[in-house]
């Protein structure tokens, strides 16, 4: 029990930085939120492709997970960052 200062003072201490980020909000932003991020609209596959969707809508519905496992194993793990069904090619990329 010679040691209470010493758990005292540790306790302290780990009370002080376990708070410090709430305090430090508080301080900065004077207690409010950051203001929520806008989304950016980006142009959608039909809207790209004159109306037409890359595929039908039953297959997605019953398939789209598969296709964008292999969407994504084509580009991570081929570098195939190309698309194509029905003579179309579709390109897999953020910025088309």
């Amino acid at each position: 029990m010679n040691d209470k200062k010493l758990i005292i003072a540790g306790l302290v201490i780990f009370l002080i930085i376990l708070i410090f980020p709430f305090l430090f909000h508080f301080v900065v932003n004077k207690g409010k939120a950051a203001p929520a991020p806008v989304p950016k609209v980006l142009d959608s596959a039909k809207e790209k492709n004159n109306g037409k969707c890359i595929r039908s809508t039953e297959y997605m519905k019953a398939e789209h997970m598969q296709l964008l496992d292999y969407w994504r194993h084509s580009v991570v793990r081929n570098a195939e960052r190309v698309y194509v069904i029905d003579g179309k090619e579709f390109t897999m990329s953020l910025t088309n």
